[in-house]
């Protein structure tokens, strides 16, 4: 007796061939070798076998009488896709083998066949079985797995931040995300709400920092008919956009003293009032929140309530800037260049040795989102498939020097005409990161750099 010491279970077969020699053959030798075997005469006895049991592989011929193995095995593959089939000819010719492989043979035996060619087929097929189900359990991770589709990075720093997110997301209590300015706070919340049991409920991000003050009440909490001048009817607020999913409070550190109190009551009741309105709203909302700043140092110097903050501490995920985060910044550069490339319908382009020790030497203030900024402008210039140093922009390969005299020079010369609109937004986007370099990355410092209001500077930087 040979036991098929590489099938662990071993494969249960079924044969199917009206020459009752064969089958009854064929079936004890499969016995013998420890397969869990059966055998029955023709197509329509096997398909009854197939619904009341559980079967891995059908060994069938291609000539039986009523229903043939052909007729069979496209059966077989519609309606139990998990069970593999290898056909049976004595007639060997290209054809038959070809059309049964075209309609989903696993394999095929030409008789007269020695046992132990049908073992090599079986072990073969054992192993492919393993592997297939092995990439099917990888793909149902990976697809389940919001936080390593969402956070790329193969850092110990960012892998700690992947590692609290699955902990984090079962739970309802409100998660605090720290980090400097595009760090992608924002991608870390949404992995959190994708991961967690509110997946399937609403995600609603509302950026503190471009609320105008007077507007920020009603925008969280909702307003009823006429409670102020242009309140033509009632509204929702975010948190009843929210219910029974996320609520994103983007940079909560610009919201204002007073509106903290409103929030700490909803924090810890799970109720409010509308602008205007005097009935108490319930929700279930689970409230993530981001700051740029050190919240307890906001609060030290009376610009963030204390208690509000130890409410939104429960859970504290904090995220490192990209420049200690190692070789993510190539990953992620390669990222961005394959979502512009497929956004754009361009070839993607790779990254040069040069060009990649440019990311790597540069310290990346503005962080991922100022990575994104270089990585467009540079697949933009790019043209033959390889992003060089002088694809990249002149910050990250070039003098940090402040240049003396004139802020910039045009080179016009030979110049038929000029995209204005592209050169304006080209030079207002060089700006913004040289401002955001200086501010190390802080938006409102940034935007008083150069003397603009921060919602404007925000907008200008969200574009």
């Amino acid at each position: 007796m040979t036991e098929p010491a590489s099938l662990n279970p071993p494969l249960r077969v079924l044969v199917v061939d009206d020459g009752r020699l064969v089958r009854e053959t064929t079936l004890r030798q499969l016995r013998d070798a420890g397969f869990p075997a059966e055998a029955v005469e023709n197509g329509y006895r096997a398909l009854d076998l197939l619904a009341v049991g559980d079967w891995d592989v059908v060994l069938c011929d291609l000539r039986m009488p009523g229903m043939d193995g052909l007729e069979l095995l496209r059966s077989i593959r519609a309606e139990y896709p998990g069970v593999d089939v290898i056909v049976m000819t004595a007639f060997g010719t290209v054809k038959t083998a070809v059309t049964a492989m075209q309609d989903g043979a696993a394999d095929y035996l030409t008789k007269p066949f020695h046992f132990q060619e049908l073992e090599i087929r079986l072990r073969t097929l054992a192993q492919l079985r393993a592997y297939r189900k092995q990439v099917s359990n990888l793909r149902t991770l990976l697809e389940s797995d919001a936080a390593s589709r969402r956070i790329l990075g193969q850092s110990p720093q960012i892998l700690q931040v992947v590692k609290l997110v699955h902990t984090f997301a079962a739970h309802a209590v409100p998660v605090l995300i720290t980090g400097e300015t595009g760090t992608g706070k924002e991608v870390v919340a949404r992995a959190l709400h994708e991961a967690g049991p509110r997946a399937m409920g609403p995600f609603v991000p509302i950026p503190c920092g471009a609320i105008p003050t007077e507007l920020a009440e009603s925008e969280l909490f909702g307003h009823e008919k006429g409670a102020f001048t242009g309140a033509t009817g009632a509204r929702q607020g975010a948190f009843e956009r929210a219910h029974k999913g996320t609520l994103l409070l983007d940079d909560v550190d610009d919201l204002p003293l007073n509106l903290q109190v409103k929030l700490l009551r909803a924090l810890q009741e799970g109720s409010f009032q509308r602008v205007g309105g005097n009935r108490e709203v319930n929700v279930d909302v689970r409230v993530i929140a981001t700051t740029k700043v050190d919240l307890a140092d906001a609060v030290a110097k009376g610009r963030f309530r204390d208690d509000v903050f130890y409410r939104l501490r429960a859970l504290e995920i904090r995220l490192p800037p990209l420049r200690d985060r190692g070789e993510d910044v190539l990953l992620l550069a390669q990222h961005c260049l394959q979502r512009f490339a497929t956004d754009t319908g361009k070839p993607e382009p790779t990254l040069s040795p040069e060009a990649a020790e440019c990311l790597r030497r540069y310290n990346w203030p503005g962080n991922v989102r100022e990575l994104r900024h270089a990585m467009e402008s540079a697949m933009t210039l790019c043209v033959d498939g390889t992003i060089g140093t002088e694809h990249l922009p002149a910050f990250l390969h070039g003098s940090r020097e402040e240049p003396s005299g004139d802020l910039f020079t045009l080179h016009l010369e030979g110049r038929e005409s000029v995209p204005m609109a592209d050169l304006v937004h080209r030079v207002e986007d060089a700006l913004i990161q040289w401002a955001m370099r200086r501010a190390g990355g802080q938006q409102s410092k940034a935007g008083e750099i150069l003397g603009l209001a921060r919602t404007t500077f925000q907008s200008k930087l969200n574009r």
